[in-house]
């Protein structure tokens, strides 16, 4: 997969019969797993390439000024998940103010068939584009008579009765409903992270963690959980102007593991909830690593211990029910 930054380094000439897909692609569920089915299809059958439309940066972050709300995926494992569904391109945008005030008749005319020349342009039942998301399906299907390019509407997508969607996803996974996460993303609930320092408490304890620095990634209820570990060498770096590379390579795979997310209040409650890995059979520094940590199997709630024996001897029980959890999987 290619992945263009700045449009103005774009040739449209080099890639003719664009089919393009236009969102967020938080999660890269099953519904966008389809649309993406479609854009291979469409270029297959007309001699193009497919490509997904997004953004670099959540538009809230630039218009109000605010963190990012909660995410399903991070910017480089979204990257990650695309190239494996196979998408020729990605244009990876900033999101300008100057963009936000585009009108949508403004935003698909100068980018969509001026820039990129797209040949076929697939849009989201339920998505917006344009200065205060004012564009939709019913307008894109005006601009698409007027420039003279073809319009696919993806419809819903249903499992089991529900229609997948992001906003869907997440608050299944804050609930803590991750089978039924599961069954709406097409695989488990993973989180992608780069292991940092932490407070050195559980090497002190006997049972070394790997922190994780999380973007704004949804999370479960605190508490342990029973995951699986992917050691990757994996980072976004520009490749050339207007160009980026995405190496994802993974290093280590299937590696048993534990979750503890959340405060630790046996040492005092920290401001806000920690994500500390312990692996069950493997002792290789991980510092500076990215992993993905797929969430299986919650072990238990959080727990305020009195003493540090107390917890020693839960996390005893913790790894052992792990341990029986893994058996059951073979």
């Amino acid at each position: 997969m290619k992945i263009i930054t700045d449009l103005k380094g774009f040739q449209k000439k080099e890639y003719p019969n664009l089919v393009v897909a236009l969102g967020n692609f938080d999660g890269v569920h099953l519904g966008h797993l389809k649309i993406i089915s479609t854009l291979r299809e469409r270029a297959s059958k007309i001699g193009g390439r497919s490509a997904v439309f997004t953004f670099k940066e959540h538009p809230q972050r630039i218009l109000h000024h605010k963190e990012d709300p909660p995410i399903l995926t991070s910017l480089v494992h979204k990257l990650f998940l695309l190239k494996e569904a196979e998408v020729d391109l990605c244009f990876l945008i900033d999101f300008t103010l100057a963009l936000s005030q585009k009108s949508p008749e403004e935003f698909i005319r100068e980018i969509f068939v001026e820039q990129l020349g797209a040949r076929e342009i697939c849009l989201g039942f339920n998505a917006r584009f344009g200065h205060n998301r004012a564009g939709d399906s019913r307008l894109m299907k005006q601009f698409a008579e007027r420039y003279g390019f073809g319009f696919l509407e993806a419809p819903p997508f249903e499992v089991e009765g529900r229609v997948v969607s992001s906003s869907a996803i997440r608050s299944l996974v804050h609930d803590g409903k991750l089978s039924e996460a599961a069954a709406l993303l097409g695989r488990p609930y993973s989180l992608f992270g780069t292991v940092i320092s932490g407070s050195g408490r559980g090497k002190m304890l006997g049972f070394p963690t790997a922190n994780l620095d999380l973007h704004s990634e949804v999370m479960p209820p605190e508490g342990v959980y029973a995951v699986w570990v992917r050691v990757l060498s994996c980072s976004f770096t520009p490749a050339k102007q207007g160009w980026a590379e995405l190496q994802d390579d993974v290093v280590e795979d299937h590696l048993k593991a534990l979750l503890n997310y959340g405060r630790r209040p046996t040492f005092g409650a920290a401001s806000k909830p920690v994500a500390e890995v312990h692996l069950l059979d493997f002792n290789e520094n991980l510092m500076g690593k990215t992993i993905e940590v797929t969430i299986c199997e919650r072990l238990r709630s959080e727990k305020a211990f009195s003493n540090e024996e107390a917890l020693k001897n839960q996390i005893k029980q913790d790894i052992e029910a792990g341990q029986q959890w893994f058996v059951k999987q073979v």
